[in-house]
């Protein structure tokens, strides 16, 4: 079972471009395949559970002991419909999850620059499918509709 998710391109703060960076060879082995050491910022329609039991994903450090960093960042593996069906993995911390103002924005980390390869721009639509399930948030008190 999977869902395909619409989301809009969106400007980062380029902190997971630091991590990416400064970690490329941890991530691409993690992976098994190479990581573009810079991440496409997406929003979601709906607040994203990065708990949910339901998503096949990779755990990547332990408060920061493999990356340096502070936080754990849960990895999902997805196919990115409109982009080619390129593979790439959503990309979002889980140590902070709790705290964050945004938690329907998510991250996408691919082996290219899907900014430049694609030229994306902020507010473009990109549909991602998510493998094996993904909760139904639209009747969520939490959900976030595009406006």
């Amino acid at each position: 079972m999977s869902e395909l998710l619409v989301s809009k391109v969106q400007a980062g703060s380029g902190d997971a471009s630091r991590w990416l960076k400064l970690s490329n060879i941890a991530y691409s082995e993690k992976l098994g395949m190479a990581v573009f050491p810079s991440s496409l910022n997406i929003a979601l329609d709906h607040v994203f559970d990065s708990f949910n039991a339901c998503y096949e994903a990779t755990e990547f450090g332990s408060a920061g002991k493999s990356t340096g960093g502070e936080r754990d960042i849960l990895l999902v593996p997805c196919g990115l419909i409109s982009l080619d069906h390129r593979k790439a993995f959503l990309w979002t911390p889980t140590t902070a999850a709790s705290d964050r103002r945004d938690p329907w924005v998510v991250e996408i980390v691919a082996d290219v620059n899907l900014r430049d390869d694609f030229g994306l721009q902020d507010g473009d639509l990109v549909e991602i499918r998510i493998p094996n399930g993904f909760p139904d948030m639209s009747t969520s008190k939490t959900a976030r509709r595009f406006q």
